[in-house]
C-alpha cells in the first residue's frame, strides 16, 4: 500500500545553505519529486519566524497523484502519527497515541471490515465505537473520551492538510465522567517546587516558568508561545493573542495582569535572542511535553503527590478563590467562557474563611 507522507517541518529542519547566506529548508517537492531549497531569511531567528508560513505553503503543494488519490484509514493515521513524532519528544506519549489508533483500527476490522477509506467514516461509526469501547471492552468514560479527543484531533490535522473534508468526531457527545477532585498545589508545595528550581543550575529558567504558571493561570501553549512583545512591563500586563502557529483556546484575546510578586521574577529573566520568552537549551521553543516531564521529575524528587502541568492552572484558580478574588475577575483573567470550572472550587472559599477565623485569638474568658 502506498504510504502518504504529510511532512511537518520543525526548527531542527532549518539550516544555512552551504556557501550562501540564506537560512531555510531543503525539501522534496511532491509535484515533481525534486529536492529543493526554500530560503527564509539571512538569520536563524528570521527563518524560525517564517516556519509556520512555509509549513502552510508546503501543505498546499499537491502532486497530480495526490489530488485524485483517496486516503485510506491507515494512510491518514500514519500521516497523523508522523506529524506527532515531529511535534513531541516523549516516546511514551507517542506510544499511547499509536495505541489509541490501533484500538480504532481493531474496531473497524471487527465491525466494518469493508471500510478502508477515510471518507467513508461518519459520525455513526464513532458513536458505535464509543459504545463498543464501553460495553465490549469495558473501558472507563475518561479513557473513551480521551480516545475520541485524539480521533477528533486526527481529523482536524488532516483537514488542515486538505486530506479530509470534514470531522465526523466533533459532534459525538462525550460520556459523563465521574467528578474527580482536581489536583492543585498547596502554598507549601509551591514554595518547595520554587526552592528546588532555584537550587538548580540549568539553562532553562524553570523557576520563572513555573512562577509564571502559578501567578497567571496560563494554559500550556499560552505560555509556550508567549513572546517578548506580549509582555508589557510598563503597564504590568501580559497579552494572550493570536499569532503565527497559535490561537487562544476560546479564540479570544485577553489581558492578564502581572502580579507584583511575579514582576521582579520576570524582570530577572535575561533577554534571549529569540522572540519567544521561554526557550529550551538549544534556543528553540520548548516542546509540548518537556515542561510536563520536568514537573513530574521535581514532584518525584520532592516526594510530593503526582500532578500535571495543568495542575498549575487549577492551583491559580484555587488560590484565587481562597483569597476572595471575585469570580468574574477569575473568569476574565483565566479566559473561561462560563463559570463551570470556577464553581468546582466554590467550597474552598468558605473552608478557607473558617480556617482563618479559627486562628484568631479572642479574649479568653475563664
Amino acid at each position: 500500500m502506498k504510504k502518504l507522507r504529510i511532512r511537518y517541518f520543525t526548527p531542527k529542519n532549518i539550516f544555512k545553505q552551504p556557501g550562501g547566506k540564506s537560512w531555510g529548508i531543503r525539501f522534496t517537492d511532491p509535484r515533481d519529486d525534486q529536492r529543493k531549497f526554500y530560503p527564509m531569511g539571512e538569520s536563524l531567528e528570521e527563518a524560525k519566524r517564517k516556519l509556520p508560513e512555509f509549513n502552510q505553503i508546503y501543505s498546499s503543494l499537491k502532486s497530480p497523484s495526490v489530488i485524485t488519490y483517496r486516503i485510506t484509514v491507515d494512510q491518514g493515521i500514519d500521516a497523523w502519527l508522523e506529524q506527532k513524532r515531529a511535534e513531541l519528544s516523549n516516546k511514551n506519549t507517542l506510544k499511547r497515541y499509536a495505541g489509541i489508533m490501533n484500538n480504532f483500527k481493531e474496531f473497524l476490522r471487527e465491525r466494518y471490515p469493508a471500510v478502508t477509506y477515510l471518507d467513508k467514516l461518519g459520525q455513526e461509526h464513532f458513536e458505535e465505537y464509543k459504545e463498543y469501547r464501553r460495553n465490549v471492552k469495558k473501558k472507563s468514560p475518561v479513557t473513551i473520551n480521551c480516545e475520541l479527543d485524539m480521533l477528533g484531533n486526527l481529523f482536524r490535522c488532516l483537514k488542515i492538510k486538505k486530506y479530509a473534508s470534514s470531522n465526523p468526531v466533533e459532534d459525538v457527545k462525550r460520556l459523563q465522567e465521574l467528578h474527580k477532585e482536581e489536583r492543585w498545589f498547596t502554598v507549601e508545595e509551591v514554595e518547595k517546587i520554587f526552592n528546588y528550581c532555584k537550587g538548580e543550575r540549568r539553562r532553562i529558567p524553570w523557576h520563572v516558568i513555573f512562577a509564571t504558571f502559578y501567578y497567571t493561570g496560563m494554559r500550556r501553549n499560552e505560555l509556550r508561545f508567549l513572546e517578548w512583545e506580549d509582555v508589557d512591563f510598563d503597564n504590568g500586563r501580559i497579552m494572550v493573542r493570536h499569532k503565527d502557529g497559535f490561537k487562544p483556546k476560546t479564540d479570544r484575546a485577553r489581558q492578564i495582569p502581572i502580579h507584583p510578586e511575579l514582576l521582579p521574577i520576570l524582570e530577572s529573566l535575561k533577554r534571549n535572542n529569540s522572540h519567544y520568552v521561554f526557550i529550551n537549551s538549544r534556543g528553540n521553543i520548548i516542546a509540548k511535553d518537556e515542561m510536563t516531564q520536568k514537573l513530574k521529575q521535581i514532584l518525584r524528587d520532592l516526594k510530593l503527590k503526582d500532578g500535571k502541568l495543568h495542575s498549575w492552572r487549577h492551583t491559580w484558580t484555587a488560590h484565587s478563590v481562597m483569597n476572595g478574588v471575585p469570580r468574574e475577575v477569575i473568569k476574565a483573567i483565566g479566559g473561561w467562557k462560563d463559570y463551570k470550572m470556577i464553581e468546582r472550587y466554590s467550597h474552598l472559599h468558605s473552608d478557607y474563611i473558617t480556617d482563618q477565623f479559627k486562628k484568631i485569638s479572642f479574649l479568653k474568658v475563664a
